[in-house]
């Protein structure tokens, strides 16, 4: 499974997690900030605010939570693991019968 989000390679892999049970997904990624948001973040870095400076918080790019679940797979797996890459998590899940799934969920 293929997960598209851009720029989660950024993610610390202490902030991705897997849980599975024979017939349930859940991917979780924590802090996630996306590409497009840290690009803003860095350019609003390089202008200069002669105004007086305000006190801030935490940081402004503070990453958000995401979650991808699925309540009945179409079948039984006996193990799921992920890969993160730059732009997306890939999901591999060990079947536990080698039939065709006609989709993921069911």
């Amino acid at each position: 499974i293929y997960v598209n989000l851009p720029g989660v390679g950024n993610c610390q892999e202490e902030d991705i997690a897997l849980d599975f049970t024979e017939r349930t997904l859940c991917l979780t990624i924590k802090n996630y900030v996306s590409a497009e948001a840290k690009e803003k973040a860095d350019v609003e870095k390089m202008v200069v605010d002669t105004a007086p400076e305000e006190e801030k918080g935490e940081d402004e790019t503070k990453g958000e939570d995401r979650c991808l679940a699925f309540g009945q797979l179409f079948g039984d797996i006996e193990n799921a693991t992920f890969r993160k890459k730059p732009d997306k998590v890939i999901i591999t899940l060990k079947k536990k019968e080698q039939k065709a799934w006609s989709k993921v969920i069911a």
